[in-house]
This record gives C-alpha cells, sequence and structure tokens, in this order.
C-alpha cells in the first residue's frame, strides 16, 4: 500500500457495512473492518446490476476511479 493521498469518493458504511452508492439498497456488499486495508476489491451489486471497485484505507472505504 501507498501512503498517498485518497482523491477518490468517500463511500459511507451504515454499521460497518458498505451499501452500494448507486441504488442505495440495503444489500450489504462488504464487511468494513475498523483496520481493513485493500486495493482494487470488486464487489457487484445484485439489484442494479453493476461492479463497483473500491479502495480500502484503515477502514474507511474510496470508490476507485479507474476502471482498467
Amino acid at each position: 500500500m501507498t501512503d498517498r493521498p485518497f482523491f477518490d469518493k468517500l463511500l459511507p458504511t451504515e454499521d460497518g457495512w458498505l451499501t452500494c452508492p448507486m441504488c442505495r439498497r440495503n444489500r450489504r456488499l462488504k464487511r468494513i473492518l475498523p483496520g481493513e486495508e485493500a486495493e482494487r476489491v470488486g464487489l457487484y451489486c445484485r439489484d442494479c446490476k453493476r461492479i463497483l471497485y473500491v479502495r480500502i484505507h484503515k477502514g474507511q472505504c474510496f470508490e476507485s476511479r479507474c476502471q482498467q
């Protein structure tokens, strides 16, 4: 992981669960733990049929802007 600042969109979590930012349904996509870190994790929303790529840094979830 790099120590560069994140300029991606911060995604809200509810009770530690990431929900889809597009359809805002009550589906739980992924459990986000406080110290969790990951790079470009692909999550699929079953309601809006969209794949969301996220970065997780210190328990905060950011939407990845690059879709390569």
